[in-house]
């Protein structure tokens, strides 16, 4: 199985290079963990990108870069919407791990991407708002949807913002 992973991934598969990479991370070969999860993450992995932000961020000293992370972070934001990158991105400002303490142009991106993305939230739910109401049954359908749920969680994270910026 390893085989042909490493077959496919070196091929350019980003989804293999992610296979392989959490093999290698089982195996406790983290060099080879930590070069097939970059690999992984230029090709736009989702779960790559995400992990790989982690531990640029979180690692271990000879491989921490906030600045990358915050990049790969920024990107995740931008192509896939991830509310959880929001809140890492977030948190690093808090930090000023990888930018200045509590900027405030990153901290106003951040609302912006949210207050446009509620927009999106809101038409996908008037989409498929027949197909949910059939589906579970009750009058409170919307809150039984993971846009639902996605958009309560950008509201906190709005706040949150919200409260960073009127402190400072």
């Amino acid at each position: 199985m390893k085989e042909k992973l490493l077959k496919w991934a070196e091929a350019g598969d980003g989804d293999c290079m992610y296979k392989l990479a959490k093999i290698y991370q089982v195996e406790e070969n983290f060099d080879k963990y930590f070069e097939w999860l970059r690999k992984s993450a230029e090709t736009k992995n989702f779960d790559a990108m995400k992990e790989f932000a982690e531990v640029l961020r979180n690692g271990e000293e000879k491989i921490r870069d906030y600045e990358k992370s915050m990049s790969l972070y920024k990107e995740l934001v931008e192509t896939f919407r991830d509310e959880e990158s929001m809140e890492k991105i977030v948190d690093m400002c808090e930090q000023g791990q990888g930018v200045e303490k509590n900027d405030k142009d990153l901290l106003n991106y951040i609302l912006e991407t949210i207050n446009d993305m509620y927009n999106d939230i809101y038409y996908i739910k008037n989409i498929n708002f027949l197909a949910r109401t059939f589906v579970f049954k009750t009058r409170r359908h919307n809150e039984c949807t993971m846009e639902y749920l996605q958009a309560v969680e950008r509201r906190r994270i709005a706040a949150r913002v919200r409260k960073i910026l009127a402190e400072n």
